[in-house]
């Protein structure tokens, strides 16, 4: 009877514990946020491990970005209809990605039923 009261002690402090660290994370959270609506990278595409490119909204300017260990720098300033191309043909490949993936798992689904 005394182990199990003990193991409900530890688990119920365990979970105290646990508590607290989430409840910290969130309070640091807000300090930490790097959201600001001056710049944000809407599309980026890692090129290799250490480096990638990026379309990133600056203000009211898109520009091509890459980005690596040893610097950052902008590759050529885009206009919106450009950045918004882009922008509308990743989305339209991640759509149809999507709906591959859902085509797979019901030819999976089916011939798993088989």
């Amino acid at each position: 009877m005394d182990g199990i009261l003990a193991l409900v002690k530890m688990i119920a402090g365990l979970a105290a514990v646990l508590l607290l660290i989430v409840l910290t994370l969130k309070y640091l959270n807000r300090f930490t946020s790097q959201a600001n609506e001056n710049f944000r990278v809407m599309k980026k595409i890692a090129v290799t491990k250490s480096s990638s490119l990026a379309i990133v909204l600056i203000i009211d300017k898109y520009y091509v970005m890459s980005f690596s260990e040893q610097e950052n720098k902008i590759i050529r300033e885009l206009s919106k209809e450009e950045a918004e191309k882009l922008i509308q043909e990743n989305r339209q490949n991640e759509e149809r990605q999507l709906e591959m993936a859902e085509n797979f798992k019901k030819i999976f689904e089916k011939a798993k039923r088989k």
